[in-house]
C-alpha cells in the first residue's frame, strides 16, 4: 500500500475503533442478568482492542514509506490512545468473563468489590472512547502537532468525560435523593406512595458537562468572529523581516506602483478582451451556457520575448466581477489580477486595463481571479503564449487546453475531433494546458515525444518517450514535440472522453485530406489506456545541467529574458525556511462551517502569511496530509523543486509554477524572493482554494489598498 492508502485505512480504522468503544461502554453499563448483553458488550470490546492495536500496527509501515507525521502519531496519538484502551482490556474483560460466568446483578445489588470492578471497567471504556473521539479530533480539528494549550484542552474533556460518567452512573451513597417512604434497594420493604425509581442527575456532573460545553461553543464562536474579521480588511505590508514584530513600516510601498519598467521603444502587443455571459454550441451539438472572454477559450494571445503586452478588460455583464490572473507569469504585482489583494474585481459596465514587459518565453494562460472557482470552470480562460525572436520555432505550433465545461470534455475548442495538417518529416509542438481543477493525463498516440518545456521552462535534453501519459496537475502545462510521421498523431485526455486532437501528414491531395484522416481515427481511446500506461516522472527526466552543483540553477525572474541559467559555483545560502502543511479540518470560511482545505490548520484569510524581503532564497517544505492531490500555485514566482520524499531529482533541474502534491507527498523547494509584492500562494484546484486553501506571500514593506469583500465584493480564490 502507499501512504495515501495506508492513510486511509488508518482513518476508516479510527472511526470503528470509537464507535466499538463507545458501544462497548454503553452495553457495560446497561448490563442486567441476560448474558445475551453479556456477550454482545465482550465482542464490542474485543473488536474495539482489535481495531485499536490495528491502527498501531500500521505505524511501522507509515514510518518505513517516510510519512511526514510519524512522530506526531508517535508521541501524541499513540499514547492518548494506547493507555485508555490498555486500562479498559485489563478492567473490562475480567469484569464481563466474570459476569457471563456467574450471572452477577447490576451495580446497584453489588456490593463491594464487585461493584467496584463495574465502576472501573465502565469508567475505563468510557475514558477509551473518549481518548478515539480526542484522536479523530486530532485529525479534523486540531490538525498536527496541536499546540500545548488545546492538547490541554482535548485532555480535559477526556478527564472530564470520566468524571461526569462516574458521577452520573455511580453515585456514593447519600448521594441519592429518596423521597419520604422510599426504601433502599434490596432491603425487602414496599415504597410508600409518591415514592420514585429515578435518580436525580448529581449536581457536579451537569456543571461540569455545562463547562464542556461552554468551551466547545466559546471556541466555535472565536473561530466565527476570526473568520469574518478579514471582510473589509485591508492587507497590511509586512513589519518585520522573517516574520518579527519589527517596528511599522514608514510610507510602505502599494501595490499599486509595482507596475514594472517597459522600454520606451519597444512593440506594444494590444489585445482587447470583453467578459460575457453567453449560450455557447459546441461542435457536438449540446448547448451550455458559458462566461467566456469572448471566445472559448479566450482569445488566444500571443508576443515576443521584450515586447509589451497591453490587454483592455472590459465587463459586459458578469454580475461576479472578472479580472485577467496571467497563471505562471511573473508580472509586476499591479498585474496580478488577484480581486482583492492586487486590484479590485472589475464589475458589469467597467475596465482595466493590464500592461507589463513579456519577460519569459513559454506556454502559459491566463483566467479570472475573482471568484475564480466558478469563473473559470464556466469558461473565463485562455491561451497565453510567448516566442523567442531568435530561436527557430516549429514548423507546426499547436496549443491545446483541456477543459471541463460543465461535464462537456474540451480538447481547445471542441468536444469532437480537432484536425491539423503537418508535412512529413516536419517538426510540431504541441502545448498541453490543463485549465480544470483537478489532474489530466494526455495521451499522445502514433509517435514518440520528447516533453521539451515544463510550465514554460525548458528541458536540459529531454529524451525520447514511447507509451508513457503526460500527467499535469490543474493549471500545469508541458509542450511535447516530435518530427511528423507518415501517418495520423492524436493527442487525448482522460478529462474529455469524446475530444480528440489529430494531426494528419499533409500531402499532395486535396484540402480536405485532413478531414478524412481524422474521420478514421477513433471516437474514444481504448478502455483502462490512462490507468494502465506509466506516468512519466518530470523529476527523472531531461540531464542535468552541466558545471551546477547540487542540481541547483538559476531561476526565471521578471526582467530575465532566459530561464534556467547555466552558470557553475555553488548553490545559494537559504536565508528562512517555510514549512505548508496541507489538511483538511472543520473550520468557519467567510462564517460558514465548512469541512475546509486548510494550511498550517488554518482557513484564509486566517493562514499566517510567508513574509519575505527582497532578495532571500526561501526552502519551502510543502507537506500533503489530505487523501487529495493539492496543486500549489505561487503567484509571482517560480520554484525549483530540491526533492519529493527525500529524493531529489536525478534529471533537468524542475522549475515549476504549479507543484501538484499528491496524497501524503513531501515536496522540498527553493524559491527566490525576486518580485516584490503580495502575492497568493493558492491550490489550483479552485473549490479546495474556495473552502479555505489559500495564504499570501508578503514582501516586507508593501501593502495593498484593496479589501476582501467591500463594495466589490472581492472574492480573491
Amino acid at each position: 500500500m502507499n501512504t495515501s492508502q495506508l492513510l486511509a485505512v488508518d482513518l476508516l480504522l479510527s472511526v470503528l475503533s470509537a464507535g466499538a468503544w463507545i458501544g462497548a461502554a454503553w452495553t457495560t453499563a446497561s448490563l442486567r442478568e441476560k448474558s445475551r448483553r453479556i456477550d454482545v458488550a465482550l465482542l464490542l470490546l474485543g473488536t474495539a482492542v482489535a481495531v485499536t492495536v490495528g491502527r498501531f500496527a500500521l505505524l511501522p509501515a507509515l514510518v518505513a514509506g517516510s510519512w511526514w507525521f510519524a512522530s506526531e502519531r508517535i508521541t501524541i496519538n499513540v499514547p492518548l490512545t494506547a493507555i485508555p484502551a490498555a486500562w479498559a482490556a485489563m478492567a473490562g474483560v475480567p469484569f464481563l468473563l466474570r459476569r457471563r460466568n456467574t450471572g452477577s446483578k447490576p451495580v446497584t445489588t453489588e456490593p463491594g468489590r464487585s461493584g467496584r470492578s463495574r465502576e472501573w471497567a465502565v469508567l475505563a471504556m468510557v475514558a477509551a472512547a473518549a481518548a478515539a473521539l480526542a484522536s479523530l479530533a486530532l485529525t479534523f480539528i486540531l490538525g498536527p502537532f496541536p499546540s500545548l494549550w488545546s492538547l490541554a484542552v482535548v485532555l480535559f474533556m477526556v478527564a472530564a468525560s470520566v468524571l461526569i460518567a462516574r458521577l452520573a452512573l455511580f453515585p456514593r451513597s447519600g448521594r441519592v435523593r429518596r423521597r419520604p417512604g422510599q426504601v433502599a434497594p434490596g432491603s425487602g420493604a414496599s415504597p410508600v406512595s409518591g415514592a420514585s425509581p429515578f435518580r436525580r442527575r448529581p449536581k457536579p456532573a451537569a456543571a461540569l458537562a455545562g463547562l464542556m460545553i461552554c468551551t466547545a461553543l466559546g471556541s466555535g464562536v472565536f473561530a466565527w468572529l476570526g473568520s469574518r474579521s478579514a471582510d473589509g480588511a485591508t492587507i497590511a505590508a509586512a513589519v518585520g523581516h522573517h516574520g518579527g514584530t519589527g517596528v511599522a513600516v514608514k510610507d510602505p510601498t502599494p501595490v499599486t506602483s509595482l507596475i514594472g519598467v517597459a522600454s520606451a521603444d519597444a512593440v506594444v502587443r494590444h489585445y482587447e478582451l470583453t467578459a460575457r455571459v453567453e449560450q455557447v454550441t459546441l461542435p457536438s451539438g449540446q448547448t451550455t451556457e458559458a462566461w467566456t472572454y469572448g471566445s472559448l477559450p479566450g482569445p488566444a494571445l500571443e508576443a515576443q520575448l521584450g515586447e509589451v503586452m497591453e490587454v483592455v478588460l472590459n465587463n459586459r455583464d458578469v454580475a461576479a466581477g472578472v479580472t485577467l490572473h496571467w497563471h505562471g507569469y511573473d508580472v509586476p504585482n499591479a498585474m496580478d489580477g488577484v480581486a482583492g489583494a492586487t486590484q479590485d474585481a472589475v464589475m458589469p459596465g467597467e475596465s482595466m486595463t493590464y500592461r507589463f514587459t513579456a519577460a519569459q518565453t513559454g506556454t502559459y494562460w491566463y483566467h479570472t481571479h475573482q471568484d475564480s472557482a466558478e469563473g473559470v470552470r464556466k469558461g473565463l480562460y485562455g491561451t497565453f503564449v510567448v516566442h523567442h525572436p531568435t530561436l527557430p520555432r516549429a514548423d507546426t505550433d499547436i496549443v491545446v487546453a483541456g477543459h471541463d465545461l460543465s461535464g462537456l470534455g474540451l480538447l481547445g475548442s471542441s468536444d469532437r475531433v480537432t484536425s491539423h495538417l503537418a508535412t512529413t518529416g516536419s517538426s510540431v509542438r504541441v502545448r498541453l494546458i490543463n485549465t480544470d481543477s483537478v489532474q489530466q493525463r494526455f495521451l499522445v498516440q502514433g509517435t514518440s515525444f520528447k516533453a521539451v518545456a515544463i510550465d514554460g521552462t525548458e528541458v536540459n535534453q529531454p529524451q525520447e518517450v514511447t507509451d508513457k501519459i503526460v500527467r499535469l496537475g490543474a493549471g500545469g502545462r508541458a509542450d511535447i514535440a516530435f518530427t511528423m510521421p507518415d501517418s495520423p498523431v492524436t493527442v487525448r485526455t482522460d478529462a474529455a472522453a469524446s475530444a480528440v486532437v489529430v494531426i494528419s501528414p499533409a500531402g499532395s491531395v486535396a484540402a480536405n485530406q485532413v478531414t478524412k484522416a481524422a474521420e478514421t481515427v477513433p471516437e474514444k481511446a481504448k478502455a483502462g489506456v490512462f490507468t494502465t500506461l506509466p506516468v512519466l516522472d518530470l523529476l527523472e527526466y531531461g540531464k542535468p545541467l552541466a558545471g551546477k552543483q547540487d542540481g541547483v540553477a538559476e531561476q526565471k525572474g521578471v526582467g530575465e529574458q532566459e530561464g534556467a541559467g547555466t552558470s557553475s559555483g555553488p548553490g545559494p545560502a537559504i536565508s528562512r525556511e517555510e514549512v505548508m502543511v496541507l489538511d483538511r479540518q472543520f473550520r468557519f470560511v467567510d462564517g460558514v462551517p465548512r469541512y475546509a482545505f486548510t494550511v498550517n490548520g488554518a482557513a484564509y484569510p486566517l493562514v499566517p502569511s510567508i513574509e519575505v524581503a527582497e532578495g532571500d532564497t526561501v526552502k519551502v517544505t510543502i507537506v500533503n496530509r489530505t487523501s487529495e492531490p493539492h496543486p500549489m500555485h505561487p503567484h509571482g514566482h517560480h520554484v525549483q523543486v530540491l526533492s519529493r520524499n527525500g529524493v531529489p531529482p536525478s534529471g533537468s533541474p524542475l522549475i515549476l509554477d504549479t507543484i501538484d502534491v499528491l496524497p501524503g507527498e513531501v515536496w522540498e523547494l527553493l524559491l527566490y524572493a525576486n518580485n516584490p509584492g503580495i502575492w497568493m500562494d493558492h491550490c489550483h484546484n479552485l473549490d479546495h482554494a474556495a473552502e479555505g486553501m489559500m495564504m499570501l506571500l508578503k514582501y516586507q514593506g508593501v501593502s495593498s489598498p484593496f479589501v476582501h469583500g467591500g463594495h466589490s465584493h472581492n472574492r480573491p480564490e
